[in-house]
């Protein structure tokens, strides 16, 4: 199963995007977003699982906050962008 990063400017954004996607059920991890996909060197990002993705962006849509870059993990350890 793929695991999808969406990437957020703060961590404070990140922590009220995994709040809401929290809020409705499904298990997150917060973490620094991987310097290869950070385009101004900071930058904080929630890995969700594949079936997940929908539902969470639709969470975090009800409270105003989207990602900046969404990103799948292949299965080889690299990134593919898959919306911004």
């Amino acid at each position: 199963m793929y695991n999808y990063l969406l990437t957020f400017r703060s961590l404070t954004y990140g922590q009220r995007a995994q709040r809401a996607v929290q809020s409705i059920g499904i298990s997150t991890a917060l973490m620094r977003t991987p310097k290869i996909l950070s385009e101004n060197g900071c930058g904080y990002c929630i890995k969700i699982k594949e079936k997940d993705l929908e539902p969470a962006l639709a969470a975090m849509r009800k409270i105003h906050i989207s990602p900046i870059n969404t990103y799948v993990k292949n299965e080889d350890g690299s990134y593919e962008k898959v919306m911004a």
